[in-house]
């Protein structure tokens, strides 16, 4: 017919609610496209100048089964993800679903706060709550741990670590100073759990130094730090990596022990020289970690050199070394992963010797240890003063895992806030109110034969 328009290839005409098209690469203007890649590209939810139907919400795709959408879906980024829910109800409601998203990619949902206030879920005043708050600073029901105080056999617990969707918490008796009952390790989304037995390890008291005939050789661990290890793209089981520490001016690797779900066992290292530490090199337990390629990483630093590390270890305990990084002589701020590679954030130092900005560096080749800078932002833009520090002022909380996103508590107003890379905007997400320890939360929905018990 004159005058009518040829179809483009790959399209579909008249793209309703909820359509998509499926174009291979080569159609979509992606380079290298080969055979069998496909792009997925939702349609725009209604024609111009026609006004939206009030019949009830139709399925996410009506030519194609909730299950094959899924399945699709499954194999995007979780960044991708994130945006097609705003191509329409019913895609936000499938994507939202609690019983196919176990097959879905999964992004930081937001942080659960180690609040000590009791406020109804436990007992006593150290009880942990574990308020979920989403990246918009709101409640959040998505998942809760106040199951845990329901259950019989758990006392008094606080929150550790998270990793990949698990939480790791210290479990103690009424009354106790360390966590004398070992660990738990929980799943909120699917309210699975399981305690892990102590270790062995316990504070010395200092009534205890008396017996000593010399005190000042007394170098016993008298504190430790504990991380959770978790990679479901590996295992179905975790590890728990306990580090046991003499603190005095500076805090020294004295044991490193090792626990897996899969054995039961705690196992020790052979002191620190098995896990590759020298007597002149300390870790940073308070600046974040990440698991990357299986391994988990910390900051460290060389005290004879000042030279800033990162230390990498094995779930095993069996392998580990050390990264250099990539200023000789910077203070470490934080160590995260973000969008597969590991991030590590310095603060600077003017010639007065104030710390004025925040660097953060990627680790764009792991094998070559190569360092690229990806963003510097001085803190008068950050926090509205040219000096701070992150021992005192402030603390990053996180760094989101798909987005160039850092979250980071302004410790002198208890202000939880986010900094945007790419728009160099920073946003106040809540007020906290009380000072709170904060993990990220990243949901994780199928159920772990290494949680024995469920609410």
């Amino acid at each position: 017919m004159p005058g009518k328009k040829a179809a483009v290839p790959g399209r579909r005409s008249g793209g309703g609610i909820g359509r998509f098209w499926l174009l291979p690469a080569a159609a979509s203007g992606c380079s290298g496209g080969g055979i069998g890649r496909l792009r997925l590209r939702p349609a725009i939810p209604g024609g111009r100048g026609k006004r939206q139907s009030s019949a009830p919400a139709a399925a996410a795709a009506p030519s194609l089964p909730d299950d094959a959408l899924v399945d699709i879906l499954s194999r995007v980024p979780a960044r991708s993800l994130c945006r097609f829910k705003c191509v329409s109800k019913a895609w936000r409601d499938l994507i939202a679903d609690r019983l196919r998203c176990t097959n879905l990619p999964q992004t930081l949902a937001g942080f659960f706060l180690n609040d000590i206030r009791n406020n109804g879920g436990g007992v006593g005043e150290h009880r942990v709550v574990g308020h979920l708050v989403d990246t918009l600073g709101r409640f959040t029901p998505l998942a809760s741990i106040s199951f845990l105080g329901k259950q019989p056999g758990i006392e008094e617990f606080s929150l550790f670590h998270s990793c990949n969707g698990l939480l790791l918490f210290g479990h103690k008796r009424h009354g106790d100073k360390y966590d004398s009952l070992g660990y738990i390790v929980c799943n909120p989304a699917t309210e699975q759990w399981v305690a892990v037995p102590n270790s062995g390890w316990k504070p010395f008291s200092l009534s205890g130094l008396e017996e000593i005939e010399d005190p000042a050789s007394y170098t016993e661990p008298n504190s430790r730090f504990t991380y959770l290890i978790f990679d479901p793209a590996v295992s179905s089981h975790f590890q728990l990596v306990e580090f046991q520490m003499w603190m005095e001016n500076v805090q020294y690797v004295e044991e490193v022990q090792i626990y897996s779900s899969q054995t039961g066992v705690w196992r020790w290292c052979n002191g620190p020289d098995e896990c590759g530490f020298e007597e002149d090199e300390g870790i940073s337990f308070f600046t974040g970690s990440a698991l990357v390629n299986g391994m988990l990483h910390l900051g460290a630093t060389r005290f004879a050199t000042h030279e800033e590390l990162i230390i990498a270890v094995d779930g095993q305990g069996r392998e580990c070394w050390f990264i250099s990084g990539p200023e000789k002589r910077a203070d470490v701020a934080f160590v995260g992963q973000s969008q597969g590679c590991l991030h590590y954030m310095t603060q600077h130092r003017d010639s007065t010797s104030e710390m004025t900005a925040l660097s953060i560096w990627v680790l764009q080749d792991y094998d070559a240890e190569e360092w690229v800078l990806k963003h510097s932002v001085t803190f008068l833009q950050l926090f509205g003063r040219t000096n701070c520090d992150v021992e005192f002022d402030y603390k990053v909380v996180a760094i989101h895992p798909d987005r160039n996103l850092i979250f980071f508590v302004q410790r002198w107003d208890l202000k939880l806030k986010s900094y945007d890379m790419d728009t160099k905007e920073v946003c106040v997400v809540r007020t906290l109110g009380i000072y709170c320890d904060i993990c990220p939360y990243v949901p994780y929905f199928p159920e772990s034969s290494a949680l024995a018990y469920k609410h």
